[in-house]
């Protein structure tokens, strides 16, 4: 299996935030600031081949997630992503949820039909970002998370 996505090492760089059945790591190309991914650690391509630990601990796991994404973006609304299949606009076949956090008048900010259609065909995609720009975000996600941690584990 080829998959982006089950290659630990590779996406070591990208992530600030896990536990025993997912990881969070920051999109190497945002759509806006504090675009993130929750990304099951197991290979599975959708919600119903969830185990029965990986069915409980998702609410969890996301809202802490994007309780970090949130504190780092200085948002407090956000889309909760989910692109299922080619035609959805989904890249890599491994179940995985955007974490967009959302300001009035940020680069998303159009009608639904018009921002789902613009975010499959990646018209809002920023520049990829260098290792050093990924090395700093992931640091102040990581020190976002160290720094909410009760709040954190109460979510």
């Amino acid at each position: 299996m080829d998959c982006a996505f089950c290659n630990a090492a590779a996406l070591k760089e990208e992530r600030f935030y896990e536990d025993e059945n997912f990881i969070a790591i920051y999109n190497i190309r945002p759509v806006v600031k504090g675009h993130c991914l929750v990304i099951t650690k197991r290979h599975v391509e959708s919600m119903l081949e969830f185990n029965e630990n990986e069915r409980k601990d998702f609410i969890p796991f996301s809202n802490r997630a994007i309780f970090i994404a949130l504190k780092y973006a200085n948002a407090n609304d956000f889309d909760f992503l989910l692109q299922k299949g080619e035609n959805a606009g989904q890249s890599i076949k491994h179940l995985h949820f955007h974490i967009l956090p959302r300001k009035r008048n940020d680069n998303l900010a159009v009608s639904k039909k018009e921002f789902f259609q613009s975010f499959a065909e990646k018209e809002n995609t920023m520049k990829t970002l260098t290792q050093s720009e990924m090395a700093k975000t992931v640091k102040e996600l990581k020190e976002i998370a160290e720094k909410h941690k009760l709040q954190i584990n109460e979510l």
